[in-house]
């Protein structure tokens, strides 16, 4: 459940949206994008203000409304009810936070200032978005098959075998479309590696 449907709001959706969830708003304004996604069917959108109620058969809650006054009553029924509560911009009146992520397919970096700062969390992200392209979770994915096929075939590598594969050539045989040859010369170096 997400109490709100501005900029802030609409950053919360789309992060519970990348985990799977289930996603209602209730705002009685929202953003284009909180729009939009109601129109797909991706989330249900309720255009009203909170009433109390509309936590029942939540399991988390995060409040990003201007209102003080509606937040704390989101916190309040959380309470109640035992749903997990998050009052963006409040963190004494958070029961969890949720980090700024980097996902680069099954690389994912957290990041979280425990509320302090959502805008240092924010900045953090925007940084290591640039600082780690898109190839380490292609990598990610040729580590994976790796690993699988030296098990299938009764071979280990050492972890500093490992590392130093992936201080390597990997990511530039990668960033020119070679995903074939990266996983071949993996292979390759991590089998010298465990050779006697």
């Amino acid at each position: 459940m997400v109490i709100g449907g501005g900029e802030v709001a609409e950053r919360k959706v789309a992060a519970l949206l990348e985990c799977g969830a289930r996603v209602r708003v209730v705002a009685s304004q929202a953003t284009e994008g909180v729009h939009r996604w109601a129109a797909q069917g991706k989330i249900e959108l309720l255009t009203r203000a909170y009433r109390p109620g509309d936590l029942r058969g939540a399991c988390l809650a995060i409040a990003g409304t201007d209102d003080r006054s509606t937040n704390d009553q989101v916190y309040q029924e959380a309470q109640e009810l035992g749903v997990l509560v998050n009052l963006v911009d409040d963190p004494p009146h958070c029961s969890f936070i949720a980090p700024a992520i980097v996902r680069r397919g099954e690389v994912q970096i957290a990041i979280s200032t425990g509320g302090a700062s959502p805008a240092l969390a924010r900045h953090l992200r925007e940084l290591l978005e640039s600082a780690v392209p898109p190839e380490y979770g292609v990598l990610a994915e040729v580590l994976r098959r790796v690993r699988g096929r030296l098990r299938a075939a009764g071979t280990t590598a050492s972890p500093e075998a490992w590392q130093a594969a992936i201080d390597g050539e990997l990511l530039m045989l990668l960033r020119q479309g070679g995903e074939a040859a990266a996983e071949a010369r993996l292979l390759e170096r991590l089998r010298v590696a465990a050779a006697p």
